[in-house]
């Protein structure tokens, strides 16, 4: 396997319990060969040696999986990636005997999102108080710890069972679980090459043979995941993306599910929202920001669309959306590095720039490159208490009026350090302005 374990130097033995000898050509083509085709299964034989190491680590562990309770974890807020993954893990676990699974998510902040949920009958628990006692804790879609980044509200563990994530990087991954008190990741696969968790753990499920226990709703929901991470299918899609959301899609019946799942509709206070955002967008050569105001915990997906129009406007290299919300600050960022010309990375400095200078305090950038070029993810900063009381945040009417005048304040601390840049360090806006 060519996951990193995270450990470096370090002597201590590492949290993430990644499969210790890589499967043989022979091995993988024998398991896989027959699902997805022996050509391709040779072609990407790293990759499905790491589903190999799934496949082979849960049927080995199947005797503690056996009568046990698992919990299923997802981000606070549920996304089609994560509840499609979720939906063939519980599947892979119930088949293995586990007595019961669980998907835990804390919210569904897009329409679509509910709308998969309710087409797709899928129960979702409170991660907190609807967990199992003393049942397996996995994640899908994204790392441990719980209790940091998306996943802060979440009461954090010490055992984890099996994982499977697409974004985060196995050595940050290790980090922070030493950091955080994590004792062991079990079955650990993060930093999945792969442009959705979907399509790696259909694989798993398809080698596992429950995709048709799933049904037409089931399959529909796990290929939905699949085409939204990857932006239908046009942005970091990879061989096994493509060849998972063919299979999944073959009969008429899941076509039509997954039809209805993308034909979605939106909340009118959306459109509220975009129009008063757009109008108020500060532009500096190819950087729009824009000030959204407040937003309501339903409708937080927004502040992501308003981001992704922004970088529909012809020339722009970075745009960021400012918010209100219950949480705090948030701002959410879409970029685009072919205008830096070959030293793509460089957009990721200049965003950290901008958030750090506008934002004293701000939680972090997390980002996710989509190859070859897009950048995109967000922060948050927490509102300090007397703003909290002073706004009556989550006891009262929201205060539209200052919230929107505090993103119009952002908006345009962002755009003066942009300013500054431009002045302090111009080899790194090149291109950008």
């Amino acid at each position: 396997m060519n996951q990193k374990n995270g450990n470096g130097g370090d002597k201590r033995p590492p949290i993430l319990q990644l499969p210790t000898r890589a499967p043989s050509s022979l091995a993988v083509t024998a398991r896989f060969g027959p699902i997805l085709g022996k050509r391709f299964t040779r072609n990407h034989r790293e990759l499905l040696a790491q589903a190999h190491g799934a496949y082979a680590g849960l049927r080995r562990s199947a005797k503690a999986i056996r009568g046990r309770g698992a919990n299923i974890y997802t981000q606070w807020v549920g996304d089609p990636d994560a509840l499609g993954s979720a939906l063939v893990l519980k599947a892979i676990l119930q088949k293995l005997g586990a007595k019961e699974a669980r998907i835990l998510t804390g919210t569904l902040g897009h329409p679509q999102n509910r709308n998969l949920v309710e087409r797709c009958g899928i129960t979702l628990h409170h991660p907190n108080e609807g967990r199992l006692p003393r049942g397996l804790h996995c994640m899908v879609d994204t790392s441990p710890p719980l209790g940091m980044s998306n996943t802060g509200p979440i009461e954090p563990v010490k055992d984890y069972f099996f994982v499977a994530d697409h974004h985060a990087d196995p050595e940050d991954v290790e980090e922070n679980c030493r950091s955080r008190g994590v004792k062991r990741v079990r079955h650990a696969f993060v930093g999945l090459p792969v442009g959705s968790t979907s399509a790696f753990m259909a694989a798993l499920g398809a080698v596992f043979d429950v995709l048709d226990d799933l049904g037409p709703a089931g399959r529909a929901a796990v290929a939905l995941g699949i085409y939204t991470d990857t932006s239908a299918l046009l942005h970091g899609a990879t061989a096994l993306d493509f060849r998972m959301f063919e299979k999944l899609t073959r009969d008429e019946e899941t076509l039509d599910v997954l039809d209805d799942l993308r034909d979605y509709r939106v909340p009118p206070e959306w459109l509220a929202y975009r129009s008063l955002a757009i109008q108020g967008t500060e532009t500096t050569g190819g950087v729009r920001v824009a000030p959204v105001g407040y937003v309501r915990e339903t409708h937080r997906d927004v502040i992501a669309e308003v981001a992704n129009e922004l970088m529909r406007i012809e020339g722009t290299s970075i745009g960021i959306a400012v918010a209100v919300t219950e949480r705090g600050t948030e701002v959410s960022i879409r970029a685009d590095s072919r205008l830096l010309g070959h030293d793509r990375p460089r957009i990721v400095r200049v965003i950290d720039h901008l958030l750090t200078y506008a934002f004293p305090g701000v939680s972090g950038f997390k980002y996710e490159r989509r190859p070859p070029h897009r950048v995109e993810g967000g922060a948050c900063v927490g509102h300090p208490p007397e703003l909290r009381k002073a706004w009556n945040l989550g006891a009262g009417e929201p205060p539209i009026d200052d919230a929107l005048e505090h993103c119009r304040t952002h908006a345009r601390a962002l755009v003066a350090a942009l300013q500054d840049m431009k002045f302090a360090k111009p080899e790194e806006i090149a291109g950008l302005l």
